[in-house]
């Protein structure tokens, strides 16, 4: 395991592969490092962007700029300096995460964090894990099974083929498969997700709904709903004939099942 630190004091020693340029606005930062095809890229940000797409080389670019953020009392250019992208890197796992800086003394701990924009590359095959509080997140061309975690950010996911882990609390999520060939979970406290699965593609629907939780589906239902306490619901059907579990839990959030 190798564990490199993306920051200033590195560029300047002029290791190689790494490459920083600074300007008024903020900071950039690019790397490359090899994956084995089914590894695992994790990624773990606060706010701003994050963008992953598949392609068919054994490694993970990444790129990112990192900007001051706007609050009461105008730009924090002081915050980007303190933050950094810390990547640790082996054949089988790139961890990429966002390192604000030390938290200031109690009397001083009111911030306003840089917003991170990431561009990363990985392979198709490889696996997914994004953590993250307000980021506007897309992912497009993958093809493993992917995990996000998201406060009240936004999602939008393209063209996947193996399962997806999807929680969030009062964010959006748009998610489009190209064929469902494992478990995917979808959960939110309040907030919308909309899936779109193919017109034949067959899943096991399988629902943990609030009372005041809501779905709309394009597909044909015709099992009848098993309300437990406080009138939540709950029921399970093979859709399609069945196929991979498709659960879906949320205490007042929203879910639209689409075909496409």
């Amino acid at each position: 395991m190798r564990a490199v630190t993306l920051c200033l004091g590195l560029a300047a020693l002029g290791l190689p592969g790494i490459m920083e340029a600074v300007d008024r606005a903020g900071k950039e930062i690019s790397r490359t490092v090899d994956l084995s095809a089914g590894g695992r890229v994790s990624v773990d940000t606060y706010k701003g962007s994050i963008r992953v797409s598949g392609w068919d080389k054994g490694q993970v670019e990444i790129r990112a700029r990192i900007e001051p953020d706007s609050g009461w009392f105008g730009t924090h250019e002081a915050e980007v300096e303190e933050t950094e992208v810390r990547i640790d890197s082996s054949p089988d796992s790139v961890r990429i995460k966002s390192e604000y800086g030390r938290p200031r003394p109690a009397l001083f701990s009111w911030r306003v964090l840089p917003l991170v924009h990431y561009e990363i590359r990985m392979p198709r095959a490889a696996r997914l894990d994004i953590k993250d509080y307000k980021s506007k997140t897309e992912v497009t061309g993958l093809q493993n099974e992917a995990q996000i975690e998201t406060y009240k950010g936004s999602v939008a996911v393209e063209g996947l083929k193996g399962g997806l882990q999807l929680e969030t609390y009062k964010g959006s999520a748009r998610v489009r498969f190209d064929g469902l060939e494992s478990r995917s979970r979808f959960e939110t406290y309040k907030g919308e997700i909309e899936v779109t699965l193919p017109d034949n593609q067959g899943f096991e629907l399988e629902t943990d709904l609030g009372r005041r939780a809501g779905l709309v589906s394009d597909f044909d239902l015709k099992t009848r709903e098993r309300r437990h306490g406080r009138g939540g619901r709950h029921f399970s059907e093979a859709v399609n004939g069945g196929g991979p579990k498709l659960s879906l839990k949320s205490h007042k959030g929203d879910f639209r099942l689409r075909r496409g």
